[in-house]
């Protein structure tokens, strides 16, 4: 395997990559991918010019197993890397799915040995693997999005805020979305991430690619007819975000997505169970915004690649450019109305049942 450099600045930078080289050993590029470093830092800019095989995984999630999910993960990362990608990327809640029920409780203690899986399947399938899940650290649970490297290397952003009942099951994480690898600067974003201003100012001419994943929920399938109007926009909502998201961004965006139903109960009252379905699709996006491989929830669980070609990087992007608002779509009155609500009550359920839960059978 090799990786075609440019380093003009220094002798000691260029035998620095050479070891990573070695030790690593990632990528086939169809064409050289000029990286300047210096002396082991990244320099001021990426050169463009390089296409690397990427996959986005859609998973048909079981509710709450972690351990059949992790079995279903591992073949699709096995297909991938068979379909020669090194970069490979799960959704979010990858090993769980998301849903207002009993079992809920129970992931963050059945994903404690996940962050070490990741690795392991990372140097199994010599690839980049990322994905988020729920943990516990003793204090706070959290949406911990892990990228783990073939030699052990972990780098983790933790979601900024959960959306509506997700509050119930972890806290507010960070704000970190570039992960400092060693082959540059990797951006993250998670779901309703993608749909927020903040996150694309805390991206925006920093990062080479972006890799991301979601969990988006549709309204229950048994809503009335004179919801269908709000499904109908939900779903284009879900299907167009990774787009837009790569556009607003200028580099590509690898997408992985659920396609799968959760039964559980309705959130806040849980006084009768519904079922919804998981939509979007997992998506590999050109920082044009052009769609170079798409999945639909409708279409099932599988794999899906392309070849990308990283972005420059310009670290003193401008950024007076972007609108000053919060939301990037223009949300209807429902959905900002169940953010202001649901957000808290579920931050209130989190205080009183999810985290006593956890720290009772924290097994650390």
């Amino acid at each position: 395997m090799v990786l075609d450099y440019t380093c003009t600045e220094s002798v000691e930078a260029g035998l620095l990559i050479d070891r990573f080289i070695q030790k690593a050993g990632l990528f086939v590029l169809s064409q050289p991918f000029s990286f300047g470093v210096v002396c082991g830092r990244i320099n001021k800019k990426y050169q463009g010019g390089g296409f690397m095989k990427v996959a986005a995984i859609q998973l048909n999630a079981e509710f709450a197993n972690v351990a059949a999910n992790l079995q279903q993960a591992e073949k699709a990362i096995s297909a991938a890397a068979q379909q020669g990608a090194k970069i490979v990327v799960l959704p979010e809640f990858f090993t769980s799915a998301i849903g207002f029920a009993p079992q809920m409780l129970t992931v963050a203690a059945q994903n404690a040995p996940v962050t070490g899986w990741m690795a392991e399947m990372a140097a199994r399938y010599q690839c980049m693997l990322g994905g988020s899940y729920l943990i516990f650290d003793g204090a706070h649970a959290y949406n911990l999005f892990t990228l783990a490297l073939p030699d052990g290397q972990t780098f983790q952003h933790k979601k900024d805020l959960p959306t509506q009942f997700e509050n119930c099951y972890y806290t507010k994480g960070d704000t970190i979305h570039v992960l400092s690898t060693p082959i540059g600067p990797v951006g993250v974003a998670l779901c309703w991430e993608m749909i927020r201003y903040d996150t694309v100012k805390r991206l925006k001419g920093k990062v080479q690619f972006v890799l991301a994943g979601s969990c988006w929920w549709d309204l229950p399938i048994d809503a009335p007819p004179e919801k269908l109007p709000l499904r109908q926009y939900n779903q284009s909502l879900a299907w167009n975000t990774p787009s837009t998201f790569a556009k607003l961004l200028g580099v590509p965006v690898i997408h992985a997505n659920h396609c799968g139903r959760v039964t559980a109960f309705r959130f806040p009252a849980g006084d009768a169970q519904q079922t919804r379905q998981l939509v979007g699709a997992a998506q590999i996006v050109n920082g044009d915004g052009t769609v170079l491989a798409r999945k639909g929830f409708e279409q099932g669980s599988g794999v899906i690649t392309a070849e990308i070609s990283p972005a420059v990087v310009q670290l003193s992007h401008p950024l007076e450019q972007l609108p000053a608002h919060y939301w990037i779509p223009d949300l209807p009155p429902s959905y900002l109305h169940a953010w202001q609500t649901l957000n808290v009550q579920g931050q209130a359920y989190y205080e009183t049942t999810a985290r006593p839960y956890y720290k009772k059978h924290d097994t650390k």
